[in-house]
């Protein structure tokens, strides 16, 4: 499903923590951390969203608040793996993808190519990929559909000799997203040290909220969230999008 970038912001900022399934935000407070919509502009995407099952809008006496749909939490999983449970509790098995004879629908498993890197595996070297646990079933009916037979799929678990940690550390660009990662929750920790309240948020202080979600948004893109399997001790994306979500639910 295409999202586009104003409906990934949104979806973000409804992300519930870690210790719960559902939170509400009010809808006033959410309206106020887009200051590039109108009011109107708000509710639209907002309409919009709830349209596609994204998002629940709910109104109860004065009181008006969203929240995130399961859909709605699928979706951002298959678009930022960084903040999906089930990554963040990867154990470190992998699924390896070898190509070995292309079909004549794809003679050079460009489709396949195509396919892997929108589910950001991680090429090992030409025509072999690792994948973080199991392959999502998506993917697995679609291989079943174009490549019987022209690619083996198996589980790695432990390896006999050598590791996988040095070229997924460097393949993943760990050490720049950590960095990102830590430049941007450092200005958040100091932005949220002049707040006590998200109505009273001054335009300077939005366009500085704004200007750091993008930010953050850019970074999760290109994130395949192993770093917290890897350096478990540092900053990495899900634990800074709940700081963003601080200043939301102030």
């Amino acid at each position: 499903m295409a999202i586009k970038t104003q409906s990934q912001r949104l979806l973000l900022l409804l992300f519930p923590g870690d210790t719960r399934e559902t939170s509400f935000v009010s809808f006033a407070s959410a309206q106020s951390l887009f200051p590039q919509l109108t009011p109107a502009g708000f509710r639209s995407l907002v309409s919009h969203l709830q349209a596609k099952g994204l998002l629940h809008h709910e109104r109860v006496g004065t009181r008006s608040q969203l929240y995130l749909s399961e859909l709605g939490k699928t979706t951002l999983f298959s678009l930022f793996p960084a903040i999906d449970p089930a990554r963040l509790k990867w154990t470190g098995s992998w699924a390896c993808l070898v190509f070995q004879v292309a079909p004549k629908s794809d003679k050079q498993f460009r489709y396949l190519r195509r396919a892997l890197v929108e589910i950001r595996a991680v090429q090992l070297t030409r025509g072999v990929y690792l994948y973080p646990g199991k392959f999502p079933p998506s993917f697995i009916e679609q291989c079943h559909r174009l490549y019987t037979g022209s690619i083996s799929i198996f589980t790695v678990g432990t390896l006999q000799f050598g590791s996988f940690r040095p070229i997924v550390i460097e393949k993943g660009e760990m050490k720049t997203l950590q960095e990102l990662y830590s430049g941007i929750s450092s200005e958040l920790t100091s932005l949220l040290g002049h707040l006590s309240d998200t109505a009273l948020l001054t335009d300077q202080q939005k366009e500085r909220f704004d200007s750091l979600f993008d930010r953050l948004l850019s970074v999760l893109r290109t994130d395949d969230g192993l770093g917290s399997y890897f350096f478990p001790e540092e900053t990495w994306g899900e634990q800074v999008l709940q700081k963003f979500r601080a200043i939301v639910l102030l």
